[in-house]
């Protein structure tokens, strides 16, 4: 099993360029003993290179790829991507003391193509408004200022998905019915999912209760895909997280999502539910309008 511990350096970029440059090179029909005589490296240095766990140049990369026999638009791409390694993100700017975990998941979400959750029990964080997300964090623990400086981060995680990115939310019934916070909180928090669920690019399904066994009934966990690198799937524990990234790791999850769009509800079925939800949180509180949540 390979399991990618979170590091600061040379960290998520040059894990996922050295996945790259691994799928290269078994194109190209060259074990890694054969590739590292190629170039005249030690063996060592070419699999801690693909492995992520040594940074590399771009005069490197360049000299792999001609080996590899990588031309054109492919091979621009992955010199690009060496020549920025080193750009720090916001995850890297005046937020000290987050989680190295949290710190990982913030630098491959900026990378992904695809983010999909599987939420059984708890709205996942990139839907989460800051009253939902602050009444969890101070309700389990976390100290008043600790609470503050992952909800800043929270909120620039968020922004991945004003842009392009493909984003999937498979939410059990559950986490949409568990109140966190008092009902105000909780129909504001489902008000903005519903809002959220109306972009392009994000689609929001409810696995309702009553559904038959399957897989995802063993956790939470978030799927990662890329243009160019193989998936990472993320799976929360109680005090830390794993972050898997081997084919044979992988797979199952991947194959869980697939089941999961055939017990899910339909987007419109899922919004008609939550809105239903939502309201009944409204009533409940007895307040009069309901603000309009952004993220």
């Amino acid at each position: 099993m390979e399991v990618l511990v979170p590091r600061k350096a040379p960290g998520a970029k040059a894990k996922g360029l050295g996945a790259q440059l691994r799928v290269c090179r078994e194109k190209a029909g060259l074990n890694l003993r054969e590739a590292a005589e190629a170039v005249d490296w030690d063996k060592s240095t070419l699999s801690r290179l693909e492995t992520g766990k040594r940074k590399m140049t771009v005069e490197e990369v360049a000299q792999l790829l001609g080996v590899y026999r990588v031309r054109g638009a492919a091979k621009d791409e992955l010199l690009a991507t060496v020549r920025t390694m080193d750009e720090p993100g916001w995850w890297d700017q005046g937020l000290q003391g987050l989680p190295k975990e949290s710190l990982t998941l913030a630098e491959y979400e900026a990378d992904a193509a695809q983010i999909t959750n599987w939420a059984p029990l708890l709205i996942p964080g990139l839907l989460q408004t800051m009253d939902y997300a602050r009444a969890w964090l101070i309700a389990t623990g976390t100290d008043p200022g600790g609470a503050e400086l992952r909800l800043t981060a929270r909120l620039r995680r968020q922004q991945i998905l004003n842009t392009g990115l493909k984003y999937t939310a498979f939410i059990g019934e559950p986490a949409l019915r568990t109140p966190v916070g008092d009902a105000a909180t909780s129909a504001r928090q489902l008000a903005a999912i519903r809002e959220i669920g109306k972009r392009r690019n994000v689609s929001i399904r409810v696995v309702p209760n009553g559904t038959g066994p399957h897989e995802g009934q063993l956790g939470s966990f978030v799927a990662l895909e890329f243009t160019t690198a193989p998936p990472v799937v993320l799976v929360e524990l109680l005090r830390s997280s794993v972050f898997m990234d081997d084919d044979r790791q992988t797979g199952p999850y991947l194959e869980t999502l697939s089941r999961l769009t055939h017990v899910a509800l339909s987007e419109t079925e899922s919004a008609r539910l939550i809105t239903g939800m939502q309201a009944r949180w409204k009533t409940h509180d007895g307040a009069g309008g309901l603000e309009e949540v952004q993220l």
